[in-house]
């Protein structure tokens, strides 16, 4: 099957690779590591998200290729692939052009329910670890000696960020195997890497993530955690939206505490992360709330204000319970 689906994408001239909207490591690891897939059989594929590169990525290269979607840009594309994605909602502005276009459209993930009938062909599987991994997968079929160093690098962001640094369940004896693999072909040294995405914060950002652990509250007999980050919060502290990535995490850390959830005030609306430990499908949940994603972790949206959405989110858990 994947052998199809690599002789179809490589039948193209110019594919554009878009990525979800707020991107991850997984997001743009997956990205960069199949725009340097394409380029080594010479083809002139584009990237784009509608959201900068967050800035603890930006030592990946070729990052600086991703760029805002623009119509005339979309218009030239003879295909496009959806990367850590499986709906046109989660890829920001240029969603009504993925909904009404006419031009092939592929996809590469591992999130839940992908609607299907949107897809000439796509690479899927909802148990891998990360889409990096079912990119990798991709080189394994067709030669692992294309893994340079800058792929490896890539790769190895993608599936260490969102395995968690390999504690989530999705990690299997395969996940291990592969990381091996780009390691040794790669030839990159996985402590420097985790050192560029993890040990780069300045002040401000801890002083960001000290007020969010302080806002925590306990529900549902302490077993669900919420936090939250307010405009202000980031006003007075310096920050941005990217700095909150990892915040919903920590909670999960208190005793007894099986789901945890952060709220965030966003361009007028409550953006909503859901992180858990294997005791609810959190993907149905925010299916509920303008969202979806994985059964242990999945994000949504609220029309606000947080303490709306706080109570609305902590009701559908409860339910649940």
């Amino acid at each position: 099957m994947i052998k199809k689906f690599a002789e179809e994408l490589a039948g193209h001239k110019k594919p554009g690779l878009i990525s979800h909207i707020s991107p991850d490591g997984d997001a743009i690891g997956s990205q960069l590591a199949l725009f340097h897939w394409f380029r080594q059989r010479k083809i002139d594929a584009v990237m784009f998200n509608d959201d900068p590169v967050p800035s603890n990525l930006t030592w990946l290269k070729q990052h600086e290729h991703i760029q805002v979607p623009e119509q005339d840009q979309l218009d030239q594309c003879d295909c496009i692939i959806f990367v850590d994605g499986n709906h046109p909602s989660r890829f920001g502005k240029s969603a009504p052009f993925l909904e009404a276009t006419d031009k092939p459209l592929y996809l590469i993930d591992h999130h839940l329910e992908p609607p299907k009938e949107l897809f000439r062909n796509m690479w899927w599987d909802h148990s891998a670890s990360s889409t990096a991994y079912l990119v990798y997968e991709l080189f394994a079929e067709t030669g692992l000696e294309q893994i340079d160093k800058d792929v490896a690098e890539a790769l190895y962001c993608g599936i260490v960020t969102d395995t968690g640094s390999f504690r989530f369940d999705s990690v299997t004896a395969e996940t291990h195997f592969a990381i091996g693999k780009i390691i040794e072909t790669g030839g990159i040294k996985p402590s420097d890497i985790h050192a560029q995405i993890y040990d780069d914060k300045n002040l401000d950002q801890y002083h960001l993530l000290g007020m969010a652990l302080n806002n925590i509250e306990l529900y549902c007999g302490d077993r669900v955690a919420t936090t939250h980050v307010t405009e202000d919060m980031l006003t007075k502290t310096g920050c941005t939206a990217e700095d909150i990535e990892g915040f919903v995490n920590y909670p999960l850390s208190i005793k007894g505490v099986v789901v945890s959830m952060i709220f965030h005030e966003r361009e007028g609306r409550v953006k909503v992360s859901l992180r858990g430990k294997s005791v609810m499908d959190l993907n149905q949940i925010a299916r509920k709330f303008n969202g979806g994603g994985h059964f242990n972790a999945a994000g949504a949206w609220h029309s606000g204000p947080i303490s709306k959405a706080k109570e609305d989110l902590v009701s559908a858990l409860a339910d649940m319970f």
